[in-house]
């Protein structure tokens, strides 16, 4: 999500406190001092987008890490570095690292930093095209994050496995993935409203792919009313669009119209002008049909 313009500023004048601080810090401080404040400034780049400079950063704290041999520290630069290779395209070399950072999480016994190097070793093979392999990852993570009792991972990670299936045609296991996901994230004392609408998307998804159009319905429901809330246009035109087919595919001729119409000023905002003659034809057959 782009940044605002004083959410911009906020950061950029966060980043040049920090370099004053790492200034001073060079004189005085260890190794594992320095490390942890570049660390810090390496983290406040990356949330400006430059990557480039957070990728610097980690490097240079790294090395510091390294001459004190602070093995937790170094697995965090690692960390870093993955992140900043994979934010490149530069999804093997971003394995290479996350691969040493995890080994490291594991000596120190960090079962969390673990955790989250082996997901994303997982993210970084999907986007290689080796679903397999990015499966395995997840699951290894997925065993790590349920003994941390970390449920906003694990329901994101079930997710994935889920979103895996699903491009399996494996509609049955993914909506196993999903349910599990969605009991989960409904169970949080405060929910937060992106991931369950994703999974209820997801879930309603999995349903009508199995032909399931009614039980698919509720979860559609849901994930349109908090899209709307969130204003996020082009997941709520998918929500509408595959509620306003389940609705269809039940011959609730109105129902399914009231989505369609809903849909096509979203369609029409995006500019997506291939999907507003398509749900233009599809009004158009409603009213030949006197519906």
């Amino acid at each position: 999500m782009s940044l605002t313009d004083t959410e911009r500023a906020h950061l950029q004048s966060a980043l040049q406190k920090q370099r004053d601080a790492l200034a001073a810090m060079r004189f005085t401080a260890s190794p594992v001092e320095i490390g942890q404040g570049l660390i810090q400034l390496a983290e406040l780049h990356g949330l400006l987008e430059d990557h480039a400079a957070s990728r610097q950063s980690y490097e240079e704290a790294l090395g510091h890490f390294q001459s004190a041999n602070n093995k937790a520290g170094q697995a965090q630069a690692l960390y870093g570095l993955g992140v900043a290779r994979a934010q490149f395209e530069d999804h093997k070399g971003s394995i290479e690292r996350m691969a040493q950072a995890a080994a490291l999480y594991n000596e120190v016994k960090d079962r969390e930093g673990e955790a989250l190097c082996r997901a994303c070793i997982g993210e970084s093979l999907r986007a290689l095209g080796h679903t397999d392999g990015a499966e395995e990852k997840y699951q290894e993570a997925l065993i790590l994050f349920r003994q941390t009792r970390n449920t906003e991972r694990v329901a994101a990670l079930l997710m994935d496995i889920g979103d895996i299936r699903m491009e399996a045609a494996d509609y049955k296991r993914a909506r196993e993935r999903f349910l599990e996901a969605l009991t989960l994230l409904e169970k949080a004392e405060h929910p937060e409203p992106e991931p369950l609408a994703l999974c209820q998307l997801l879930l309603g998804e999995a349903e009508g792919l199995m032909g399931n159009h009614e039980a698919a319905r509720p979860h559609l429901l849901q994930a349109v009313e908090l899209y709307t809330q969130l204003h996020e246009h082009v997941f709520e035109a998918r929500a509408r669009w595959d509620l306003g087919l389940a609705c269809y595919y039940q011959q609730d001729w109105p129902a399914a119209r009231s989505q369609f119409e809903a849909l096509l000023p979203l369609y029409e905002e995006q500019g997506r002008a291939d999907e507003v003659a398509k749900v233009r034809n599809v009004l158009a057959h409603f009213t030949a049909r006197g519906v």
